[in-house]
């Protein structure tokens, strides 16, 4: 009888574990989407940081030629990740683990754009660009690419405007 009650007195029952793992796995369901959204919009800031550069490049080729290169080996650019040429347009980019990125030259449908870095895989996520203008925009092609579109920046038709 003795020993019953010590063995009792030193672990835990199957219930108390039980709610214990219970806990712990929804703790683990509401911080992973967080977790998620925090290293997405890191990527995000990632090609921001590349659409800048290249942009900038593109603003310095421009002034000294007189219009934009669809050839990222003309910029005065040292780039992440490995050299990409696009089949058939002569336009010429680098690949880095998350990013396809490339110069002016009617990228993915943007005519007005200086630099376009695009999530990988193509046309999956978002993209991001620096227009003529200016203006720093995402364009999203599903809906996790708009919820990473909408947390970087106001909508502004089928884009969104980076602050």
């Amino acid at each position: 009888m003795k020993n019953a009650n010590i063995s009792r007195l030193g672990g835990f029952t199957l219930i108390e574990l039980l709610v214990v793992v219970l806990i712990i796995g929804i703790l683990a369901g509401v911080a992973l989407p967080q977790y998620e959204k925090a290293v997405e919009k890191s990527r995000a800031a990632e090609a921001i940081t590349l659409v800048s550069s290249i942009a900038k490049a593109e603003e310095v080729y421009f002034m000294a030629n007189g219009s934009y290169s669809n050839d990222i080996t003309q910029l005065d650019l040292s780039f992440p990740g490995t050299p990409a040429r696009y089949s058939g347009s002569g336009i010429t980019g680098f690949q880095t683990k998350n990013f396809i990125c490339r110069p002016w030259g009617g990228a993915w449908g943007w005519t007005d754009a200086v630099a376009v870095c695009n999530r990988l895989p193509i046309e999956s996520f978002y993209a991001i660009a620096k227009l003529q203008n200016g203006k720093m925009v995402c364009r999203f092609y599903s809906n996790k690419g708009e919820r990473v579109c909408k947390t970087l920046g106001t909508k502004n038709g089928s884009d969104y405007i980076l602050h």
